[in-house]
């Protein structure tokens, strides 16, 4: 699971959008980070034959839609909760070990040294594809996160996949103006890197692709424009199988590898 968790949950970090978001963050303009606030959602909803319903399967909102949960540990440098004030799940009606939805109010230990910070992460699998009598749809829902911050409010739109489409919108709390951001390549990490086509990147490039850049340096000894140890795919399961637990959920089942080569 750890290992699909790498895959699947940390590409987008690769991605110059990313980096040029926690730049933000981290620049001192804004102040420390009061609250985050964090959400993936589908509309309309996961089919019912998929395979995330199924429990044996590591099925479930929080596993397959905790990009929620690592926008929030990114922003935060952060591994696991202080504390849990909250984990509430809507159950999966076929099988109720399964979240549908989880909402959960975390309390991280933020960026400045003896700082908590108050983090909400919301996911849906079974989002209704309309409101407000289904006159609206809700087609705007992509993966974001919100950044509270002393002096701003820091939106980063569509953080899952920002090669698609993307914004980070800075507004400033004492005279409400918002300034927008895009960073498709180069940034703060791949500014000044050669990559397989020329110094910063490709604009053009997915998350995945990025993320290869960054394999291929790795493996020919160089370091890499930027990486994340499998120590965080470890952190990112602890955290997802606290909030379970929280909820009164079973954690997903694991096996040790060795144990399900033999089974196969």
């Amino acid at each position: 699971m750890a290992d699909r968790l790498t895959d699947v949950q940390f590409h987008w970090q690769f991605h110059p959008a990313a980096h040029a978001w926690r730049q933000i963050l981290e620049s001192g303009k804004y102040g420390k980070i009061l609250r985050t606030d964090a959400r993936m959602t589908a509309s309309p909803g996961v089919p019912e034959n998929n395979i995330r319903w199924q429990f044996d399967l590591a099925g479930g909102s929080l596993m397959d839609m905790t990009y929620a949960l690592s926008f929030t540990r990114y922003a935060l440098h952060a591994r696991t909760p202080r504390a849990i004030l909250s984990a509430v799940a809507r159950p999966y009606k076929k099988d109720p070990r399964v979240d549908e939805a989880m909402h959960a109010l975390l309390v991280f230990e933020g960026p400045e040294e003896g700082q908590d910070v108050q983090s909400r992460v919301y996911t849906d699998m079974a989002r209704r594809w309309t409101f407000l009598g289904g006159l609206v749809p809700r087609a705007w829902e992509l993966p974001s996160i919100e950044v509270e911050t002393e002096r701003a409010i820091v939106y980063f739109y569509n953080a899952a996949m920002p090669h698609l489409y993307h914004y980070i919108a800075v507004t400033d709390k004492a005279t409400g103006e918002t300034r927008y951001h895009r960073q498709f390549s180069g940034g703060p990490m791949w500014g000044n890197v050669e990559t397989s086509v020329g110094k910063g990147g490709k604009d053009s490039w997915s998350t995945y692709r990025w993320q290869l850049e960054a394999f291929v340096d790795a493996v020919r000894g160089k370091t890499p424009a930027f990486w994340i140890p499998g120590e965080e795919s470890v952190a990112q399961m602890e955290c997802i199988d606290e909030i379970y637990r929280a909820a009164g959920l079973p954690v997903r089942p694991s096996q040790v590898l060795g144990e399900a080569e033999k089974e196969g």
